[in-house]
């Protein structure tokens, strides 16, 4: 063969070689092993024989062939010390002599492969990232401990035990810390990597390292997570937003996830993803670490499961929701947001939620809650009391709740939590009531809580048990929010903003609620065309789900619009007249948190009225013709789609 063809032969079988080096180092490290030990049996197995053959050519007695199997050991050894005893005597077989050499070649794949892994930490990190077959990116920006845990758990789906998926690449973003080879040891097994900022190497430095918005192999995702406790949390959503734009990412391709540890925060990303006129090319997730755990207890017990709370056929509950909250804090006042969120069920007295809040700080803590959440006596009627829990009018207090169905307990401390949780329990075990209230005591970061059947009570708070795949990046919630913004066709899910999603999200938390109310398991109403043909409870469903929305909006800080204010909107609005962004600015104000549907049902049909007619001088017809309480309907008639379409995504 002509050397002319030997020479390119040569070069790229080279090129090949170094090809599979980089490859197989830029794997996870349970894939990479697994690939080097198939390597090291191929390039043992088959030099020990080659070599041992070709020595025994040379000799027949039982001497020598000890001998060329001692020699045949000796020389698969060298072949991983890059050396080969070129003075082997083989047959004339081109294609024996390939296999051969392909053992040599397998040595020393694994051997290059152990020395970069060792010493070229840098080289395979930069290649990973340029490419490597990994289909999501995942950015987290946080220096504690849960940093690590949802790394590890992204990494491996929330299973320990699992090997991480190589297609995911975790990186940490750290400020300077005190001993990186510790932090090293904790993300090598998962196949993470750590970056250090700095002056030099800041935020924008390392977005450009990992490629965001540039060409690579595969279309990625990236997911870019900011940790709490750190107050540059709305600069840094902002500054990767502003790059995401500048460099054209599809939104698509890129989600924020941003942990806000307050009101400040919070309101600070919302406003810059709600700004008129600019559009950033990410899906924003603000989330609360405190909701979180909230969150948590309540999928473990949620109010429509309370033993208290019956329905009848027809969808009406025989009581209002009942709670107590002790200790208004952070913790107190995130549990009575989402229980308000969740607890709202259409009674038979017509009467709201019901709540006792106890603190013995409570005048100031009253007047600051009630200044951020305006109407959530639309949703709930709230008692706010200045109790100390050990005191005998707590206990006075005690003997009128007969029909409480949850109580809170968030004191200053784990040991007052305790105290409190064992009193109450003890006070209910005396009485002999009917219906046990369920006691949650909030226990700040004490390892891994379990339910306690056997005593009554419930401890939430560690931080471990919500920093978790299935928590934040896949949960099943979001899931079947996407299928509810699905179902009715209009924007791609990452195209929704972070209050419109939110608000998917809340109609889908409360399915399950719909399907209790409706005595239907999840397998039953999804093979149903509605889920059902009882028009009284279809109806009494839709003002549910109208009370649900109300609850979504009221613990979000909105206030209703009255008629009059409908009218005075329509006249005031200095954008284009006639348009659908007029009629929009008469029923609700996203900027200034107002919404005109937030009144009691029976209210509606005067307010539909209302809006009808201003569509009319419009000359809107099909506004004319929307009724506010078809919204509704529909919500309930599409649950079984919601839930055939959920299935489809998975």
């Amino acid at each position: 063969m002509s050397i002319f063809i030997l020479w390119p032969l040569s070069i790229i079988l080279l090129f090949i070689f170094i090809v599979s080096v980089l490859i197989l180092i830029t794997r996870g490290k349970h894939i990479r092993i697994w690939i080097c030990s198939i390597l090291s049996a191929i390039a043992a197995i088959g030099g020990f024989l080659f070599y041992s053959y070709s020595y025994l050519l040379s000799g027949v007695g039982l001497a020598d062939a000890f001998s060329a199997a001692l020699r045949g050991i000796f020389n698969t050894t060298r072949m991983f010390f890059i050396s080969a005893d070129d003075g082997i005597l083989l047959t004339e077989s081109i294609w024996i002599r390939i296999l051969f050499w392909l053992c040599h070649i397998s040595a020393l794949i694994v051997v290059q492969a152990a020395l970069l892994a060792l010493f070229g930490r840098k080289i395979i990190e930069s290649f990973r990232l340029r490419f490597g077959l990994h289909r999501e990116v995942f950015i987290i920006k946080g220096n504690d401990k849960y940093s690590f845990i949802l790394g590890e758990n992204i990494a491996t789906y929330d299973n320990l035990y699992n090997n991480s998926d190589s297609k995911r690449l975790i990186i940490f973003l750290l400020d300077e810390v005190d001993d990186l080879k510790i932090i090293y040891e904790k993300v090598t097994h998962f196949g993470g990597i750590v970056k250090i900022l700095d002056k030099k190497k800041d935020l924008l430095y390392y977005l450009n390292r990992t490629y965001l918005g540039k060409w690579s192999i595969l279309e990625r995702k990236y997911n870019i997570i900011l940790m709490p406790n750190n107050s540059s949390t709305p600069d840094d959503a902002f500054f990767i937003a502003n790059y995401a734009k500048e460099k054209n990412v599809k939104k698509k391709n890129l989600n924020i996830y941003a942990f806000t540890s307050s009101e400040w925060d919070r309101e600070q990303i919302e406003s810059f993803t709600q700004k008129q006129g600019i559009k950033y090319p990410c899906t924003f997730h603000i989330i609360n670490e405190t909701d979180l755990l909230i969150r948590q207890m309540i999928e473990k017990h949620p109010p429509y499961m309370c033993p208290g709370i019956n329905f009848n056929e027809i969808g009406i509950a025989e009581r209002n929701f009942n709670v107590m909250i002790l200790g208004f804090g952070t913790i107190g006042q995130q549990a009575l947001l989402r229980l308000i969120a969740n607890g709202q069920f259409i009674t038979t007295s017509k009467s709201r939620m019901h709540a006792i809040v106890i603190d013995r700080d409570i005048t100031h803590l009253r007047e600051h809650f009630l200044h951020y959440y305006p109407s959530l006596e639309l949703c709930c009627e709230i008692e706010f009391m200045d109790y100390d829990v050990r005191e005998k009018c707590f206990f006075e207090l005690l003997k009128n709740c007969d029909k409480l169905d949850y109580v809170i307990i968030a004191l200053n401390t784990n040991e007052e939590n305790k105290l409190a949780a064992l009193d109450v329990r003890l006070h209910y075990k005396r009485k002999g009531v009917k219906y046990f209230p369920f006691i949650a005591v909030s226990e700040k970061n004490e390892g891994i809580h379990q339910i306690k059947h056997d005593d009554g009570i419930f401890t939430f708070g560690c931080r471990d048990e919500i920093y978790k795949n299935s928590a934040i990046i896949n949960d099943e919630l979001n899931q079947m929010a996407k299928a509810v913004n699905e179902t009715y066709k209009g924007k791609c899910w990452y195209e929704l903003d972070w209050f419109t999603q939110e608000s998917n999200r809340a109609a889908a938390d409360f399915i399950p609620a719909m399907l209790k109310i409706s005595n239907l398991s999840t397998e039953e109403a999804e093979n149903k065309d509605k889920l059902t043909k009882d028009a009284a409870l279809a109806e009494n469903l839709a003002i549910n789900e109208h009370l649900r929305w109300m609850a979504f909006h009221v613990i979000n800080g909105y206030r209703p619009i009255s008629i009059d204010d409908i009218y005075l909107r329509f006249n005031e609005y200095n954008g284009e007249r006639n348009t659908r962004e007029h009629l929009d600015y008469c029923r609700r104000d996203i900027k200034n948190k107002l919404h005109v549907c937030l009144a009691h049902w029976d209210e509606l049909d005067a307010i539909s009225k209302a809006y009808n007619n201003l569509a009319h001088r419009a000359g809107n017809t099909d506004e004319e013709k929307r009724d506010f309480k078809d919204n509704d309907r529909s919500i309930i008639e599409n649950i079984p789609i919601f839930l055939k379409e959920k299935k489809r995504l998975e």
